[in-house]
């Protein structure tokens, strides 16, 4: 999948790959404001994947905490992403907060939250 933000200069696509090389879990970085912390210098995480077969197993443990490192040496202060409902208890135990409303996204029909991780708070 190609998300326009993956063609930014700033943006980056940490991997986690498994003992042959293959890549097994994959996210999309990459600056973007929100208004649900004006004024920060926020990232959006997009695109998160893990391998069926390896999700609850540490991969996408790894792939957020490169994430969280990755952004806060660039200076991202908040980290921010649409999540699957199904993945809000991933996010929740690694100091994400569920925050709005829930709704539906157009394309899947899946239903999201957003989620945000303060990097202010968490030096």
């Amino acid at each position: 999948m190609h998300f326009p933000e993956d063609d930014l200069p700033e943006a980056f696509h940490p991997a986690v790959l498994d003992s042959e090389g293959r890549v097994v879990a994959v996210a999309t970085v990459s600056p973007a404001p929100t208004g649900l912390r004006p004024g920060a210098a926020a990232w959006r995480l997009r695109g998160m994947a893990v391998e069926p077969e390896l999700q609850g197993r540490g991969a996408g443990t790894l792939l957020l905490d490169a994430v969280v490192a990755r952004a806060r040496a660039a200076g991202a202060e908040v980290l921010w992403a649409d999540a699957r409902d199904s993945a809000l208890e991933f996010y929740r135990r690694r100091g994400w907060s569920v925050e709005g409303k829930g709704y539906l996204t157009p394309a899947t029909g899946i239903p999201h939250h957003t989620v945000v991780l303060d990097l202010r708070s968490r030096r």
